[in-house]
């Protein structure tokens, strides 16, 4: 019932384009001990709204598929490993989702950390914690990939710039009791700060203060996320803008404490993927027909379809270094491939009275498989759905009846990519086999029946990757061919593959501005059969 609910906020957020502000709060408190180590306990709470839908989505598939618990697993983790140099553990049953009637979400979760303390070069009796004092230039890059890949799902799901998401964020560090904190620091700057804000333009902005008293810090940000374009991002020269948010929230505390372990515990390191990159796969197994009636003519078409339908998604980021921990961004390539390998064999009956001639469409079900996954931090919904319809269209010159059929098989990948603008890459091979043909009149006859299948891949049922896969097969008969118990005929097939990518948010800013492209990828079609028949 959620998913169907959340397939109708989809289509209703991207397509009635009303105004939407939706609000999500998160809490941290970081209470860490002489030794370094410490406990972290997130509280995130979404009030009931489209967005919390999402959240509640994943959080029924978290509890039953391990992937997606290492997968959420992981991008929490390596969100904290940005912000303190440490990587988290935590297991499910430290882990707690509440959904009340109403359906807010609420999640908490507890954590354990070590390596949070260590002791500043140059005073080795003192104690110093920092937040976002990068180890190397590189994790910085790989932060600034990680709130861009955050606010690319983000804002395809918001759809429109109308809309907006707003977090609001507290963050309370407690220091080891008896701690008498000596300075604040920066790690990239001259002079402490204790306010930061950073503008991507489009409506997304960031906003902190520091806050400390006695042991304790207390950092409270504003975050909203709008759906406009991130202007800043796409001049030339953003490096101020990477700048701005290479510092949002950067310091470093330095502490005395006499209850200090002479031996602080160490950090645990977080392991990275090179860009964002997922892949994604749909089995369908389907036997359909429809039947298309009108006066005295019949015609019948179907098909037996089973394939295996891929999909992936990847995008690859590039920096140019400006100067010391100061870089220039520009999104390198966006790439989206599908693939399909089915076999299928398509069928056409006909039954005719009369001389008579039409065509007809229809949709005959829809197949559906929900996948949700966590990023940065933000869950996503990916919709792989595929779509089977039935066209037909007849002339018939007289009282005929007749049936064909054949089996095609098909492999194919099928790539969009953005780089430097736009292209598409084809792989394909493709057969038949077991043509079959009868018929009961000597009569001029035509029937073609097609069976498109529609392959989607849609983050958020908004954004991603499709392939229109049109399967066809045509029976024609004649009546000049052969002898008075004997008609003429012919069958030919193939396929018509064509599709593109529709695209939503911040990777469509930043790949053109381009809502979507589309091309025919691939036709092919064979005469199976020209021969006479005796009936």
């Amino acid at each position: 019932m959620i998913r169907r609910f959340m397939l109708v906020v989809f289509i209703a957020v991207a397509v009635l384009g009303f105004s939407a502000q939706f609000y999500r709060s998160i809490e941290d408190t970081i209470e860490i001990y002489p030794d370094g180590s410490a406990v972290i306990t997130r509280i995130e709470k979404v009030p009931a709204s489209d967005l919390s839908k999402i959240y509640i989505s994943h959080a029924e598939t978290l509890e039953k598929e391990k992937e997606v618990f290492q997968n959420f697993y992981d991008e929490i983790s390596k969100s904290y490993y940005f912000l303190y140099g440490s990587v988290p553990g935590f297991g499910d049953r430290n882990l707690k989702v509440d959904i009340d009637r109403n359906g807010n979400y609420t999640c908490i979760i507890e954590m354990k950390v070590t390596g949070l303390l260590t002791h500043p070069e140059s005073k080795q009796e003192l104690l110093q914690f920092s937040r976002k004092h990068f180890s190397e230039e590189k994790v910085m890059l790989k932060y600034f990939e990680n709130v861009l890949d955050g606010k690319i799902f983000e804002t395809a799901f918001l759809g429109s710039e109308k809309n907006s998401i707003r977090t609001e964020k507290t963050t309370t560090i407690i220091l080891p009791e008896g701690s008498r904190i000596l300075d604040v620091l920066s790690p990239f700057q001259k002079e402490p700060q204790k306010s930061w804000s950073v503008d991507f333009g489009g409506g997304t902005k960031f906003y902190a203060e520091l806050d400390v008293q006695g042991n304790t810090l207390r950092i409270k940000e504003e975050i909203v996320t709008g759906g406009g374009s991130p202007e800043r991002i796409l001049k030339d020269d953003n490096a101020d803008l990477f700048e701005q948010l290479r510092d949002y929230t950067a310091f470093d505390i330095i502490f005395a404490n006499e209850k200090a372990s002479t031996k602080l515990t160490q950090p645990t390191p977080y392991k990275f993927k090179d860009d964002y990159s997922g892949s994604w796969s749909f089995y369908v197994s389907q036997t359909l027909s429809h039947q298309f009636t009108y006066y005295t003519l019949t015609v019948k078409p179907g098909m037996t379809a089973s394939l295996n339908f891929g999909a992936s998604l990847l995008w690859q980021h590039y920096w140019k270094k400006v100067s010391w921990w100061r870089y220039k961004y520009v999104l390198k390539k966006f790439q989206t491939t599908v693939s399909i390998n089915p076999s299928l064999t398509p069928f056409v009956a006909v039954s005719s009275g009369a001389s008579i001639s039409k065509s007809w469409s229809y949709n005959i079900t829809t197949k559906r498989k929900w996948i949700t996954f966590w990023v940065s931090c933000v869950p996503v919904t990916l919709v792989m759905e595929v779509k089977f319809d039935a066209n037909a269209q007849a002339s018939i010159s007289g009282i005929i009846g007749f049936n064909v059929s054949t089996t095609l098989s098909a492999n194919t990948s099928l790539t969009v990519k953005y780089q430097n603008g736009w292209s598409k890459s084809v792989s394909k091979s493709y057969s038949y086999s077991g043509v079959q043909f009868s018929a009961d009149a000597k009569v001029n006859a035509s029937a073609k029946g097609s069976l498109p299948l529609t392959l989607s891949a849609y983050v958020y049922y908004i954004a991603g990757p499709y392939v229109q896969f049109e399967p066809w097969i045509k029976g024609e008969t004649f009546a000049s061919a052969g002898s008075s118990n004997q008609v003429g005929y012919k069958i030919t097939a193939g396929f018509n593959v064509n599709g593109g990518v529709h695209m939503a948010g911040w990777l469509k800013n930043l790949c053109g501005n381009i809502p979507s492209v589309s091309y025919t990828f691939w036709n092919k079609y064979w005469t199976l059969a020209n021969s006479t028949y005796t009936f």
